[in-house]
């Protein structure tokens, strides 16, 4: 059975939260100086999250801005199916480490992770990006399918 090569990705974001996605994703195509799809920028922003350990990862989650950024607006981004795997083993990770704290979700997770692309440095962003075609490489096949 042939694996997806992309999934959609639901984000609900404020005003603010499209803005924040928006100004990422120009941040991100300068810093590359190319044209990129939104799922690359979604992409960069899991890979910074995801480098966080569990004490980290918590704050991010819990912080203000995630609220701000949080809303109604739907927008769909398309990007690899391997981000609802990385995704779901942080929230996993964090379930195991953690009691209590807002709701643990994948659009909560993805929120924070804007956020946090969002107060990144560009060398930050810069090696994340130059990452996303050997990211995932090291998952275990069983979970990818």
């Amino acid at each position: 059975m042939a694996t997806a090569k992309s999934r959609t990705y639901r984000l609900h974001l404020s005003d603010e939260g499209t803005d924040a996605f928006l100004e990422c994703h120009l941040r991100l195509a300068r810093i590359a100086r190319r044209f990129i799809p939104y799922g690359a920028t979604l992409t960069v922003a899991v890979l910074l999250i995801e480098a966080l350990d569990c004490p980290e990862l918590s704050d991010e989650l819990s912080a203000p801005r995630v609220n701000r950024l949080s809303g109604r607006i739907e927008h769909f981004v398309g990007a690899s199916p391997h981000l609802a795997h990385a995704a779901a083993r942080m929230l996993e990770q964090l379930e195991i480490s953690l009691c209590g704290g807002p709701a643990l979700t994948a659009a909560r997770l993805f929120t924070a992770a804007i956020a946090l692309m969002s107060a990144s440095e560009d060398s930050e962003i810069a090696r994340a990006y130059r990452s996303i075609g050997t990211a995932f490489a090291t998952q275990d096949p069983e979970t990818l399918a």
